[in-house]
């Protein structure tokens, strides 16, 4: 059994279910008309049903398991560090530039100087994917995303 594993998995079961009660104290509402806990409830719930089912497999899991042997040399500190900045700098951009071009530009970041893809796939990735999220959430959803320059654009 691995240690490590089921005291992680114990421990965020229990923020999961913190996490579901804070939600549960705002009001979960229903489906059709959602409360302002219910995501919170829910995202508690399914933090507690991943960790339950890490829990259980650590637990029938019977062989002991050696320690774990990291080879610090052959991790990537520079990708590391540069997705890290990316998310500052995608923080700081964000409102002033609008969440369609800052993400854009982040996804491009990722998607070439991070996984090394070709520029088609990292330009076709990048657009397509904040344009899908810009239409759930905005359009969909009704979520107030930045606009930044594209309310210049658009006026």
């Amino acid at each position: 059994m691995k240690r490590g594993d089921l005291y992680s998995s114990i421990f965020w079961f229990l923020l999961g279910a913190f996490i579901a009660q804070c939600g549960y104290a705002l009001n979960i509402g229903r489906a059709s008309n959602p409360g302002s806990g219910f995501i919170i409830f829910w995202m508690g719930l399914a933090m507690m049903g991943l960790s339950a089912s890490i829990c259980l497999i650590t637990m029938l899991d019977r062989k002991v398991a050696g320690q774990a042997n990291i080879n610090w040399a052959e991790v990537r500190w520079k990708k590391i560090v540069g997705v890290l900045l990316a998310l500052v700098v995608y923080g700081y951009i964000l409102i002033p530039v609008g969440f369609l071009p800052s993400t854009c530009i982040l996804l491009i970041y990722l998607f070439k100087g991070i996984e090394r893809q070709k520029w088609s796939v990292a330009i076709f990735g990048a657009a397509s994917t904040a344009l899908i999220a810009y239409v759930v959430f905005d359009l969909w959803l009704g979520s107030q995303l930045p606009k930044g320059l594209l309310e210049l654009v658009l006026e």
